[in-house]
């Protein structure tokens, strides 16, 4: 009898047990693809929305681990702009903000100036853009706008104060779908910040080549400014794909997304390990068998092994497949609409996959070298 058959009859020799230990790898396997690509989509859908504004590079306070805990004075936009490499700058306050009480978690609101590039590439599709000459007027992503049943023209309540939208926009995706746009001096009002920004977005010049080793030309020249009384600004510069990997909600997505998928791993190893070494109790005189007819350590080890990698392999296609409506579901709950991108990507799959794998051996390994010392002599007396 083939040797894969050989596994394949051991597996299936307690099929309760086996379907149940397939689940739970499942089930295990499905979570921690789904919090990866989450974890991922966030990276990719922030990168996605500063590239269609044509962000080279992002400024921000040194130090901060927050983007939202950023203070700058507004005025510091003139000094980048005068940079040679620096073709435009705009200046962003950005804030989690309530938008009355059919709002359940905070709206990214972001302030710029009217008359600066981020407005101007915004894809409006109905209504027209926030201009200087507005008073208390707001423009809503597309998302937005149908979360909160709005159109051109209706009022909205930001922070206890009626806004009038005057524009709706097409973001680069979901999550710029799901946030508001207003003008710069308005939020600071809102806010309670006079004259302070978030951070600067800069735009380079085109003819200056590969823009990475323009901004890393560019970072130590913003780090070197220095006020009026020559004390450092207490700048940092980033490019745009830096900035965004090293964000504090991009690491925070990552790092439960790691720490979940170990607990996962944990788990389910424990269960491909209590399953397998019941196996090789219940086998003991059939394993001592095979050896006394002349089956080597090394092939009593293997089959083990097999058997635990066949489990983990079906559990773990099984997983990935459940993974999408998982994701799919949760992208759809009343709190996380519009705030979490709904993708299987290649690279969750993948890990998805090394997961399974791990699982294989570390449930699986002290059930074969247990069954692979079993000696001939012993097993056939084992009762």
């Amino acid at each position: 009898m083939p040797f894969d058959i050989v596994a394949l009859k051991n597996v299936w020799r307690r099929p309760t047990r086996s379907v149940l230990t397939c689940i739970g790898i499942a089930l295990a396997v499905a979570t921690a693809v789904a919090l990866l690509g989450f974890a991922s989509g966030l990276e990719r859908s922030s990168l996605e929305v500063y590239g269609a504004h044509g962000v080279d590079m992002v400024v921000l306070r040194s130090g901060v681990s927050e983007r939202l805990t950023s203070n700058l004075d507004e005025r510091i936009a003139e000094r980048l702009a005068a940079l040679p490499a620096v073709r435009a700058v705009n200046p962003s306050l950005t804030d989690l903000i309530s938008f009355g009480d059919r709002s359940l978690i905070g709206i990214p609101v972001h302030g710029w100036p009217a008359d600066r590039f981020a407005v101007a590439t915004l894809q409006v599709i109905d209504g027209r853009r926030v201009s200087d000459r507005d008073r208390a007027a707001v423009m809503l992503g597309q998302g937005l706008a149908a979360g909160l049943n709005k159109c051109v023209g209706d009022e909205v309540e930001i922070e206890s104060h009626q806004f009038s939208i005057v524009g709706i926009y097409q973001g680069a995706n979901l999550l710029e779908n799901s946030t508001a746009v207003m003008r710069l001096p308005e939020l600071q009002e809102l806010m309670d910040r006079p004259r302070q920004v978030t951070e600067f977005q800069l735009q380079l010049h085109d003819n200056l080549g590969d823009a990475r080793r323009v901004a890393e030309l560019l970072r130590p020249q913003i780090a070197a400014l220095t006020n009026a009384q020559g004390k450092p600004l207490g700048l940092a510069a980033m490019a745009t794909e830096e900035f965004v990997t090293g964000s504090a909600e991009v690491r925070m997505a990552q790092g439960m997304a790691v720490a979940t998928s170990l607990i996962a791993l944990l788990i389910s190893s424990i269960s491909v390990l209590n399953t397998m070494i019941m196996s090789v109790f219940e086998r003991t005189q059939e394993i001592g068998a095979l050896r006394a007819i002349g089956w080597r350590r090394s092939r009593v080890l293997r089959m083990v092994l097999g058997e635990s990698c066949l489990l983990s392999a079906v559990g773990g296609l099984l997983g990935i497949g459940v993974a999408w409506p998982c994701i799919l579901l949760l992208s759809r709950a009343p709190a996380l609409e519009g705030f979490i991108r709904p993708e299987l990507s290649a690279t969750a799959v993948g890990e998805g996959l090394m997961l399974t794998m791990l699982l294989a051996v570390a449930g699986g390994f002290y059930p074969a070298y247990r069954a692979m010392r079993i000696a001939p002599s012993e097993a056939l007396r084992y009762e």
